[in-house]
């Protein structure tokens, strides 16, 4: 693969107090989206929040990294979706901070009813490890992957 670094850019700015809100977006203008404080953290909610923003990444890394994988494993998928969960939680020393990301990633395949099942375990397995987002936060959060596949 080579030593390639890639440098991604994103611009935040913030209006008002804890109870204002912010935009954030990419250099490319492909994303734009309104950010607030959630309520949960006494924030007037209402908008996304930076740590659904950051469940996204984790979520849409994983689903890239594993299609890349199912089509070099030449696996027969027809589509993919995932659901992602996160446990914040709080402590005297650190504050909030991510306990654990859940992943639940859905794959239907084309045929071929229970034919592929240790592949796709085996793919699920390699998307966790290659993913750049699970990789960031290797041993600091526990990271948790259940797949279903549909025929």
């Amino acid at each position: 693969m080579g030593s390639q670094e890639q440098v991604y850019r994103v611009k935040g700015t913030w209006t008002g107090d804890l109870h204002g809100h912010g935009v954030i977006e990419n250099e490319r203008h492909t994303l734009k989206t309104q950010f607030a404080i959630p309520k949960s953290f006494g924030g007037p909610g209402g908008l996304t929040n930076p740590e659904e923003i950051f469940l996204s990444s984790a979520c849409s890394c994983y689903l890239i990294t594993l299609a890349m994988i199912a089509e070099k494993m030449k696996l027969p998928v027809r589509a993919m979706s995932c659901t992602a969960e996160g446990v914040v939680t709080a402590d005297a020393y650190d504050g909030y901070h991510f306990k654990e990301i859940h992943l639940f990633p859905h794959i239907e395949l084309d045929g071929a009813d229970g034919h592929y099942d240790e592949a796709i375990a085996r793919a699920v397995k390699l998307a966790e490890q290659r993913c750049i987002i699970s990789r960031a936060v290797k041993g600091s959060v526990k990271y948790e992957i259940k797949h279903t596949v549909a025929v």
